[in-house]
């Protein structure tokens, strides 16, 4: 019987090149990455059929929110402030297994930041939030 996957990342890292990321590229204080995968459809039957609707697959696409604590000094979120600036093309892995083959530890995102939110309380510490769009197919790392 199949086990459930542990809801987790190993490590997280994001980087302005499309290069192996390094231990200085980790992003550390995200506290949620999910990634969001949808398809857009087109109609596949307009005339026949038996009556009911059906669709074909065209175009995917992902968003990847992000959310976590501020860490002064911290260049990977350094890379997400500038990126949202600058609308520059950044590169986010999530390692999920970082124990496995080359190939199968997780993905890099080819991404841009479409939002970036600081939030301040009296009485917590800084968070963040990002939210970084598919500009293409991920990659198996």
């Amino acid at each position: 019987m199949p086990e459930p996957r542990e809801a987790f990342f190993d490590k997280l890292y994001i980087r302005a090149t499309d290069t192996a990321p390094v231990e200085a590229d980790a992003l550390d204080g995200v506290l949620e990455a999910p990634v969001n995968r949808a398809k857009d459809t087109v109609d596949a039957n307009y005339f026949g059929g038996d009556g009911y609707k059906r669709t074909k697959g065209t175009w995917k696409s992902f968003s990847i929110p992000l959310s976590g604590h501020v860490f002064k000094g911290s260049a990977p979120q350094q890379v997400l402030r500038v990126g949202f600036e600058s609308d520059a093309t950044v590169f986010f892995t999530l390692i999920e297994d970082e124990t496995a083959p080359t190939g199968e530890q997780g993905y890099r995102y080819p991404v841009k930041v479409t939002s970036y939110e600081e939030g301040r309380s009296a009485s917590d510490v800084v968070t963040f939030s990002a939210t970084l769009s598919g500009q293409g197919a991920p990659v198996p790392v």
